[in-house]
């Protein structure tokens, strides 16, 4: 019975020192791989917070009619999407109607990515290189080279961030317009006269006020669908 009992010591005693052999290491508060693990967990967060925004952005996008208008692009699925949203974005960002800069691009560009005009204006909403670098500059980065501006996001970043700031020194969308066409010093010109203003007010800014109201008309429509397909959906049976 003795030799029984110094057997079972001797077996508690091998298990008890296994275990402690195998306890898993916890690094320190302070230790680098505790900074690494610290790191990877912020990164993975951030990505997770950069998804449900962009989630968001994307069903405000298609919400709004924006999704469907971007569509036009000849840009492949995945570039639309991000597009889609770079409009939203800039449009809230810069307190714009998205409805505006899209009826913008239809008129400056026809959704052509790769667009130059006979002047030089580049991409999606015609931004002029030189204004595209001072538009970059403000922004705090720089544009590096004018074939960038064929970038459809930062082309949407500039020419939003540009048509908003007219807006505010002009006054209205209409008037802005004559200086996103031709240039906010020379618009200053037009719009001293009245019979030149008239006539300039004919063309574009008219042109891209009619795309922008047919657009909304077209945005109400299709809101008030998916509202009654709510109440309907949600209705009894």
């Amino acid at each position: 019975m003795r030799g029984w009992t110094v057997a079972m010591v001797a077996v508690g005693m091998l298990v008890g020192t296994g275990a402690r052999a195998f306890q898993p290491y916890i690094p320190g508060e302070n230790s680098p791989e505790m900074a690494e693990l610290k790191m990877k967990l912020a990164e993975r967060e951030a990505h997770l917070a950069r998804l449900e925004e962009e989630a968001a952005l994307y069903a405000e996008a298609e919400a709004l009619g924006v999704v469907a208008a971007v569509q036009a692009s000849r840009l492949p699925e995945r570039q639309q999407r991000r597009l889609a949203m770079a409009i939203v974005r800039e449009a809230r960002r810069n307190g714009v109607d998205p409805m505006l800069v899209v009826a913008v691009i239809r008129c400056e560009s026809s959704f052509n990515n790769y667009a130059v005009s006979h002047v030089g204006a580049m991409g999606l909403m015609q931004v002029m290189p030189d204004t595209g670098t001072y538009l970059a500059d403000r922004a705090g980065f720089k544009l590096q080279r004018h074939t960038n501006l064929f970038d459809s996001e930062l082309n949407v970043e500039l020419g939003t961030a540009y048509l908003a700031d007219l807006i505010q020194r002009f006054g209205s969308p209409e008037r802005a317009l004559v200086a996103y066409n031709a240039g906010p010093g020379l618009a200053k010109k037009i719009l001293a006269k009245r019979d030149v203003r008239d006539r300039f007010m004919q063309g574009y800014p008219a042109k891209v006020m009619r795309e922008f109201r047919r657009l909304k008309a077209q945005q109400a429509r299709e809101l008030t669908r998916l509202e009654e397909q709510k109440k309907t959906s949600g209705g009894p049976g």
